[in-house]
């Protein structure tokens, strides 16, 4: 059952705590300010909140610049984060692979676990109503199906189970993607990103909702690659970029080249002008190639496995505004079958924070496989249900069962398919939920 958020609880969104204010107001007189600050930064998000919840005055100096600069300082990464299936008809939401704990949020689960406890309908079936949408910087989007022409779009923080309810678009539009923009490490503002049917030629015709203005916008893109938002998109700084087939027409166009492992079309959301950013995606020597789109240390990664050859590209980061996209190989070619590891893959995603680190699924053992790019060293993971401990202190867990029903769908698929996963990943610092004006979050 919902219930908004009362002014004090906005303010200090975890008011159950043990901590007395008296004796936080003691220990504080005990320590000098900087000292007391520097042992705060240390803890993980979690007991932080805790304290946040103590008093104004505790919350709003834990909310200081120097506060949360020195926090950065000591978590410059978050060490929680899951790769999500794009929830299709009659799939549950569920994860790829989902790494908890560590020392930055200290969560006792799976971000997984987190999104479907958010019931604002208690009597759907979760499995068949609750659909995953995107993520961006902690926030999700979830679109909940009352009836077939009845939709509700959420966007919050599974975790502070933060919620802003966001109002149907103008017209009927497919869901596309969610970004967000960030200052200071915080979470200011967040877009939402819909489609319109019937694309025109040269076009990408989408609504837009802000949380600065409560509203919906109309926007046309100019891109000459046709894009009909079918394909998940994956996002970086406010950007989207999106896997499009080449559906031009060659009559209709001078000097067509065919492209027929399609294009990667990139629009800044938060950007002022309306011309999008193309680029073919590289050509393989053979159209059995299997690829995978990814993001790794802010940066978009595209993958592809050849007869065990191995080839990362990374999107350049370094393009002037208005200029064509480039890709740039990351590392020399691998050749697993040279080092040991002839088992056939498709690439699935690398990691959010190690560009070392890759992972794929063995269609001959049914499984994960983590490939450490540096050392070399490639694991089959076989379990499923069971979590493995991590090097840095945190829990790892592959969904072999829902893996294997996923990648099932590209078994006879050639190079026209691109792997795509969701990155759901917690920032290191999390405050509440952006909030359009005129409406209230609301806890699930």
């Amino acid at each position: 059952m919902k219930r908004p958020l009362t002014e004090s609880e906005e303010d200090n969104p975890n008011p159950s705590t043990k901590l007395s204010k008296i004796s936080m107001e003691k220990r504080r007189k005990r320590l000098p300010e900087e000292i007391l600050m520097d042992i705060l930064a240390r803890l993980p998000m979690k007991a932080i909140a805790r304290f946040k919840s103590v008093s104004k005055k505790w919350n709003s100096e834990t909310e200081s610049p120097y506060f949360i600069r020195r926090y950065f300082s000591l978590h410059p990464n978050s060490s929680t984060w899951s790769l999500m299936f794009l929830t299709k008809l009659y799939h549950p939401i569920t994860e790829a692979i989902g790494f908890h704990g560590g020392d930055t949020w200290d969560l006792p689960k799976s971000l997984a676990s987190y999104v479907l406890p958010f019931q604002p309908y208690p009597n759907l079936p979760t499995v068949n109503n609750y659909y995953y949408v995107a993520s961006s910087n902690g926030l999700i989007w979830i679109e909940v199906y009352l009836t077939h022409h009845n939709r509700r779009s959420f966007v919050g923080n599974p975790v502070s189970k933060q919620w802003v309810e966001i109002p149907p678009p103008p017209n009927k539009c497919a869901a596309t993607g969610l970004v967000t923009r960030v200052e200071n490490g915080l979470v200011t503002s967040f877009k939402v990103v819909r489609t319109c049917s019937n694309q025109t030629r040269n076009v990408w015709r989408v609504y837009v909702y802000s949380s600065e203005t409560g509203l919906w916008s109309f926007k046309r893109l100019l891109s000459f690659c046709p894009v009909d938002g079918a394909n998940p998109p994956v996002n970086i700084d406010g950007k989207l970029y999106l896997w499009a087939k080449d559906s031009r027409e060659e009559d209709l166009m001078e000097n067509f080249i065919p492209k027929e492992f399609g294009f990667l079309v990139g629009y800044d959301f938060y950007g002022d002008d309306n011309q999008c950013q193309v680029v073919p995606l590289p050509i393989p020597d053979n159209k059995y190639v299997r690829r995978c789109l990814t993001t790794s240390r802010g940066d978009v990664m595209y993958v592809e496995i050849l007869y065990r050859r191995l080839k990362i590209w990374r999107l350049s980061s370094n393009i002037p505004e208005g200029s064509e996209l480039l890709w740039e190989l990351s590392r020399e070619e691998i050749n697993l079958a040279s080092i040991g590891f002839d088992v056939f893959c498709f690439p699935l995603a690398m990691n959010p924070f190690d560009d070392d680190i890759i992972y794929l699924w063995s269609r001959e053992h049914d499984c994960v496989v983590t490939g450490n790019l540096q050392t070399l060293e490639f694991v089959l993971h076989q379990e499923s249900e069971n979590w493995s401990s991590s090097s840095n202190g945190g829990c790892c867990r592959f969904n072999k069962l829902d893996c294997k029903r996923y990648m099932d769908g590209f078994r006879n698929e050639t190079s026209t398919s691109v792997v795509i996963l969701s990155q759901f990943v917690l920032p290191p610092w999390m405050d509440l939920v952006p909030r359009p004006p005129h409406t209230r979050l609301t806890l699930y």
